[in-house]
């Protein structure tokens, strides 16, 4: 049997399994193992990859900021947060619904997690937006669209996945999805304005003075120290990206023990199980996603695919419009962690012969999948914003789609401009 139709085969059992709702790692796990028997490999392969996969310092980080994420939520200094952005927009058009976007911004900064950043944000401002005006599918769209933020803005679990796979520098990461999450977060609150405007939607308050932009300010100081220790830390140098997600962590459980008192010892010991388990839930599909990709490797797809890009076509356009519709789909039905690791090995080399940046590609590939957080069926930005509201998953995909139009006209950008994720690395940490 060739390695063509092995991949293949892999692939097959792959999907049918995802089909039949077995849990992706255990799908990847299951067809990994059936690969290695295919390609008559050695079962110790089995034990030894997946210790390798995640054998490395910068997936340290992941547990730090899957910890930071929770206990933001726990403490609810994120109310303070959209106080100060209400007080900032809340006198222009959509000025609710731009205060929700600079929010989740702000929240998504210190948490980098997407749903987390709907769940915080939204529970507060979508029930404040409809009392205000608003109709309740403009605030959830707006809501779980602003939460997509999260995993652009830094610090970014998908970025740090990328970094490790593509061995690349986790900061300069960082740096491009500052950029684009910037171009994002400008895009949504365009079309706030431009929705608010269609819908009538009246204006929530006065213009602020100095004097009351100051009073937010110092209420939001707590949750503005958090984005300014992790970010200004790393970006000053002072802190690796795995050291700042840490001493964020402790920052903001002090904050909700002693300042707040908004965590308990019993709140502590919640937010370190939800920790452990979700940060063992994504080591472990990384940890498989690792063998699926080797023997993707082992089986010579990746010179397949180079060769079949470069047959199809020898222009970066078209190379790259091809990389987005794959990664669109691909990030509306496969988890995240999964698909970095599965794809980017592939694809990278070739992107590479196309002269396309290894940085700039990494923010192309993270935004395509941050899509996916706000793309039907398995968006989990979806879900979450059902799961805070009364409704139907339909009415929360149709909500989203306005939103989801203006995702895709930045993600147009991202790809063709390069400028926009190349501009604060090569700024900051020269070419």
């Amino acid at each position: 049997m060739s390695n063509g139709i092995i991949a293949i085969l892999l692939l097959l059992i792959f999907v049918l399994l995802i089909l039949i709702r077995v849990p992706i790692g255990f799908s990847l796990g299951i067809s990994g193992i059936v690969g290695l028997f295919l390609l008559d490999q050695s079962f110790m392969m089995f034990p030894q990859t997946l210790i390798s996969g995640i054998n490395n310092f910068a997936l340290m980080a992941i547990p730090f900021y899957v910890l930071l994420g929770v206990a933001l939520e726990k403490t609810n200094i994120s109310e303070a947060l959209i106080n100060l952005g209400k007080e900032v927009f809340g006198f222009l058009t959509g000025g609710m619904a731009i205060g929700t976007v600079i929010s989740s911004m702000l929240f998504a900064t210190a948490s980098g997690s997407g749903p987390a950043t709907v769940a915080a944000i939204g529970s507060i401002t979508i029930p404040e937006m409809v009392k205000t005006g608003y109709s309740k599918r403009f605030a959830v769209g707006t809501s779980a669209a602003a939460g997509a933020l999260g995993p652009i803005i830094p610090p970014s679990i998908p970025l740090i996945i990328y970094g490790v796979v593509a061995e690349e520098s986790i900061v300069r990461l960082f740096f491009a999805g500052l950029g684009a999450g910037l171009l994002f977060a400008f895009l949504l609150c365009v079309i706030c304005v431009i929705k608010a405007k269609v819908e009538k939607v009246p204006i929530s308050q006065a213009k602020p003075t100095l004097k009351s932009i100051s009073h937010a300010l110092w209420r939001a100081k707590l949750a503005l120290a958090a984005p300014i220790l992790v970010l200004g830390g790393i970006y000053a140098g002072v802190f690796t990206p795995t050291e700042a997600g840490a001493i964020g962590s402790i920052y903001v459980i002090l904050v909700g023990l002693f300042i707040t008192r908004t965590i308990t010892l019993r709140g502590l010991y919640e937010c370190f199980a939800k920790t452990a388990s979700v940060s063992a839930m994504i080591m472990f599909v990384i940890a498989v996603a690792y063998l699926f990709a080797w023997l993707m490797s082992a089986a010579r797809i990746p010179h397949w695919a180079a060769e079949t890009m470069l047959n199809i076509s020898h222009n970066k356009i078209v190379f790259l419009l091809l990389v987005n519709l794959l990664f669109l789909f691909i990030g509306s039905v496969l988890d995240t962690p999964a698909a970095i690791v599965i794809i980017v090995p592939i694809l990278l080399p070739v992107a590479q012969q196309f002269a396309i940046h290894p940085i700039h590609f990494g923010t192309v590939v993270v935004v395509n999948f941050v899509i996916g957080y706000i793309t039907a069926p398995f968006g989990y930005n979806l879900f979450v914003a059902q799961s805070i509201t009364d409704m139907s998953m339909e009415e929360v995909t149709i909500a989203v789609l306005p939103f989801l139009s203006v995702a895709l006209i930045g993600l147009g950008l991202i790809t063709f401009i390069p400028e926009i994720s190349l501009f604060f690395p090569q700024l900051f940490m020269g070419p």
